[in-house]
């Protein structure tokens, strides 16, 4: 297993490359002193960070604080982590392959699909996608809380978790607000499963993994965490982050099944954040739906497309990623070329936060 390492790769050198370089360094020295002091203020056991800046030949990845806080383990760029909400754009891109081959259609009414569900005659598919539907998150039911508490390795069924909301008040009317609900997600993969006869996870390999060759990214059926893993801590509501508990494998990933299930490593995600902005994997038209921004105010976004985050200041496009244990961004830059990549393994503090400094102190160094 490689060492937790840092790279800066640069391109063969000449005298004019010697002033790009000593830049390229006084970048990662000011990244390893904002992130270094997050580590330290943060309580979160460790980070992996991943930036990619090409037109520099900037590379910069690493990983520190531990992996596993009982072996002192560090972690290594190569190690996979579970990440969260990051699923959605995969099950998002899915649905919108199917809307771009004819099979479904982003205004096809949600009745259609699921036809005893609350208020389906004025939810459309499109409003699943951007989070405007309304429909109530299954994620702050009662029932869904205490079955955490009792049974945290139980095996849920997407129709079991679609029918936690179905007496729940919606957010809002549909169509005239925004609000992020799991639940969109976990009936977009119903919806697919009703289409293909596959289930979300199926067709995630087949469209996106296989032809991305995206080898280290999986859709699990269990709670195991295959070979080498970063354990993730604390169910993220702890006042004591002090001594928080192992819950890599504590927790049975159908809980959030096509909103949250996946598990990658920090390349892999580097890859599909990259290709999530540029749309190779679906037609212009259709990234362009993608890409057509809402207003979304929250802690992450400032906008939200379909499937996907845009934060304007600095600009970057992707998407956070929260389950138990965990909490990631991935981010792409267009302006600048620039893929950041973060994984806590705890819930306890933001990688936005740090994304965006990070962010910042590059595009102060090049405006230089």
């Amino acid at each position: 297993m490689m060492a937790c390492i840092m790279m800066l790769v640069y391109s063969c050198k000449k005298k004019s490359d010697v002033s790009v370089d000593n830049l390229n360094d006084q970048i990662v020295a000011q990244w390893e002193k904002v992130s270094d002091s997050i580590l330290a203020t943060s309580k979160i056991p460790g980070m992996l960070i991943g930036i990619w800046a090409p037109d520099r030949n900037l590379v910069w990845v690493t990983g520190k604080g531990k992996s596993n806080v009982v072996t002192g383990e560090k972690p290594d760029p190569s190690m996979k982590y579970r990440i969260g909400s990051i699923t959605k754009t995969y099950t998002y891109t899915v649905l919108l392959q199917l809307a771009d081959s004819g099979k479904i259609n982003l205004t096809d009414k949600l009745s259609k699909y699921i036809p005893d569900f609350p208020k389906a005659d004025s939810i459309t598919i499109r409003m699943l996608c951007n989070h405007t539907s309304g429909i109530f998150d299954y994620t702050s039911t009662t029932q869904f809380m205490i079955s955490l508490l009792t049974q945290p390795l139980k095996k849920w069924t997407s129709q079991e978790l679609i029918d936690l909301v179905k007496t729940e008040p919606f957010y809002f009317s549909p169509g005239t607000n925004f609000e992020y609900s799991n639940t969109n997600t976990i009936i977009a993969g119903k919806i697919i499963e009703q289409i293909t006869g596959n289930s979300a996870a199926t067709e995630i390999q087949r469209r996106i993994l296989n032809p991305l060759h995206l080898t280290n990214t999986l859709y699990p059926s269990d709670n195991i965490l295959p070979g080498s893993f970063v354990h993730g801590y604390g169910w993220g509501w702890e006042s004591d982050t002090t001594a928080l508990p192992d819950v890599s494998e504590a927790y049975d990933p159908s809980l959030a099944t096509d909103a949250g299930a996946m598990i990658t490593d920090i390349y892999d995600l580097k890859t599909w954040v990259e290709n999530l902005y540029q749309g190779s994997l679906l037609s212009p038209g259709m990234q362009a739906q993608r890409l057509t921004l809402i207003p979304a105010p929250g802690e992450d976004c400032e906008e939200y497309g379909l499937g996907i985050m845009f934060k304007i200041n600095p600009p970057m496009w992707g998407h956070t990623g929260t389950i138990y244990g965990y909490k990631n961004w991935a981010g792409y830059c267009p302006s600048k070329n620039v893929t950041i990549v973060i994984s806590y393994n705890a819930t306890t503090s933001k990688p936005m936060v740090l994304a965006t400094r990070l962010m910042n102190i590059y595009l102060e160094a090049v405006k230089k």
